[in-house]
């Protein structure tokens, strides 16, 4: 069973999103309206030293909020893991000699089709932090996973992306 699509028109579009508004019939014969934000996949970088990991700290306009997060960006190079190597080392200033796709989420599914494809770099090594116009100020700061867990109990993180992609790392390293 799959809801039927009535009409859709663009509503606002820029290089990052395009907005629709759909007009639909649900499975029930009731008609809806969505707006959706159809957006390329998203990568989320883990750098991993089996003891630390690097937290990137921005500021993030919508929610007026300074946000300690794991290094993360869109789709814009040849490959969803050419871009997660790129913003890793844009962003924390960090090379990955390896890279693990450890899962996939969906951000936010009621109006989102954004993926994201987390990833596990190990291997580091320096790089050099370059960062975009709305990143400058962007700091770096190596915690352990305990000090994740109490940032997230004290509101420091608040970041949907990161809380999911702890989750993802604890899985996978307990089945490692």
């Amino acid at each position: 069973m799959t809801w039927q699509k009535i009409s859709s028109k663009q509503v606002y579009k820029n290089r990052f999103m395009t907005v629709t508004e759909d007009q639909l019939i649900t499975d029930y014969g009731d008609k809806v309206v969505f707006g959706i934000v159809h957006k390329e996949p998203a990568v989320l970088i883990i750098p991993w030293n089996d003891k630390h990991t690097t937290l990137v700290k921005q500021y993030r306009y919508p929610v007026n909020f300074y946000s300690w997060e794991w290094p993360a960006g869109h789709y814009e190079h040849a490959s969803v893991e050419e871009t997660a190597r790129v913003e890793l080392e844009e962003e924390a200033g960090i090379k990955a000699g390896k890279l693990e796709e450890i899962g996939i989420f969906h951000i936010a599914p009621g109006h989102l089709t954004q993926v994201c494809h987390v990833y596990l770099a190990t291997d580091l090594s320096e790089g050099k932090q370059h960062l975009e116009t709305a990143e400058k100020g962007m700091k770096t700061k190596q915690v352990t996973l305990d000090k994740i867990k109490d940032m997230i109990r004290a509101g420091e993180i608040k970041d949907g992306l990161t809380i999911t992609a702890l989750q993802l790392l604890e899985l996978h390293l307990a089945t490692s």
